[in-house]
């Protein structure tokens, strides 16, 4: 019988961090650096929850695929087959246990080293070990001299399936294959983007930031609130240029939805000085705003969480995705990308304007990034507080709450 699980930290200490904004505190310091609480929070969480692998339009054709990497350290691969339906399932062999999509040879330098993800368009997924090939949804085709055993039966064999669900243009998996469907959960959050039509944008190649030194929580909030919008990034912003300075809310915190228990989106939106803000130093967009728009939402940045691993920001021209896979207590890998409606990325100077477009966000990232390793630093501190929160982070609150349901669901079960 599987143990149960229970939390190293008793779930009651999460209370006081799971509450009404003016009474909140931050989460216990053991929750971002005790190896045995990320061992409960990877079962607890990232094992029941939907997790954001990637896009849509990564996989067009039939055949296509790309390798990932899920917490936990489990190998997955995500196919569009001949159908055109996307299928995310274990790369595991089900022979002797190999990757099937592991290179069969490699140069000499890099034989002891676990081959990186891989992508590329294939009729088939032949383990390179012993010939196993399965379809494009994980389909056992053939099994070489496997006759002489009258126990096998290539027909209830397959690579192990995850549940997939595909939500704007956004592949989600759930190792659980009975779990709840996911788009009742983010509604609010699918009306709230409806004119930006995520689903038809093209994304731009992912870069990737392997074991960043500081837990994954931290992401997720330093993304998420904006008390610190007009503190740390406050070189980065000049109201007073504004086209309607008076209006600005995005720096004090945005507005939210409430939080529903159960739901499966933490979303917020901001008000902007500027008509059409981009986040580069001229405060303005640098391509055509998205056509579909109403005159509020050029006026407007949107925040969407769909923890544990996506989250999102969208502007009037674009938007921008990390994906969030711890990879230890306090250490997670983060894959980032940008989407674009196609009629932009096909401009003439796309490439060139690009490139700016990244190096302003980049500046965030430049003052982000440091200021989230030092304070992993200081959860590490006989003296780390739990401090208690102001109302710009709102969404620690709610991301808190949403949090200690899966603590005290996985308790249960």
């Amino acid at each position: 019988m599987e143990a149960a699980l229970v939390s190293p930290i008793p779930l009651e200490e999460f209370e006081a961090s799971a509450t009404d904004i003016d009474l909140a505190v931050t989460l216990p310091p053991g929750a971002y650096t005790r190896a045995d609480f990320h061992d409960f929070e990877l079962a607890a969480v990232f094992d029941r929850s939907w997790l954001c692998v990637g896009r849509v339009d990564e996989i067009p054709e039939p055949g296509d695929y790309f390798t990932t990497t899920l917490p936990g350290g489990e190998k997955v691969i995500v196919a569009r087959d001949k159908q055109h339906n996307v299928n995310v399932m274990s790369s595991v062999c089900q022979h002797r246990g190999m990757c099937v999509t592991a290179p069969a040879k490699r140069e000499r330098d890099s034989w002891y080293a676990e081959p990186g993800e891989q992508r590329g368009n294939v009729r088939t997924f032949r383990c390179p070990y012993h010939w196993w090939t399965y379809d494009l949804d994980g389909r056992l085709l053939g099994a070489p001299d496997m006759n002489h055993r009258s126990d096998f039966e290539r027909s209830s064999i397959r690579l192990p399936a995850l549940a997939c669900e595909v939500w704007n243009g956004f592949i989600f998996a759930n190792f659980d294959t009975d779990a709840e469907p996911l788009a009742p959960q983010v509604a609010k959050a699918t009306e709230l983007l409806e004119n930006y039509h995520l689903s038809e944008m093209v994304s731009t190649p992912r870069d990737m930031l392997a074991d960043l030194p500081f837990n994954w929580k931290i992401m997720v909030e330093n993304f998420m609130e904006g008390y610190h919008n007009d503190r740390l990034h406050h070189d980065l912003y000049d109201l007073a240029k504004g086209d309607d300075p008076e209006l600005e809310n995005l720096t004090a915190g945005h507005m939210s939805f409430e939080y529903e228990p159960g739901s499966g989106v933490i979303a917020g939106w901001g008000r902007t000085a500027h008509r059409d803000r981009g986040l580069n130093p001229t405060q303005r967009g640098l391509f055509p705003p998205i056509a579909t728009l109403t005159d509020e939402e050029r006026w407007r940045m949107c925040y969407v969480c769909v923890p544990p691993s996506l989250l999102m920001g969208v502007s009037t021209d674009s938007a921008f995705w990390f994906l969030v896979t711890p990879t230890g207590p306090e250490t997670f890998t983060l894959s980032m990308s940008f989407v674009f409606p196609r009629s932009t990325v096909e401009l003439k100077l796309f490439d060139q304007v690009f490139r700016q477009h990244v190096a302003g966000v980049d500046l965030f990232n430049n003052e982000d990034l440091p200021a989230n390793i030092a304070t992993q630093m200081g959860l590490r501190s006989r003296y780390a507080p739990r401090g208690p929160l102001a109302r710009g982070d709102l969404f620690l609150a709610q991301f808190n709450t949403w949090l200690l349901e899966r603590y005290r669901a996985a308790e249960a079960a």
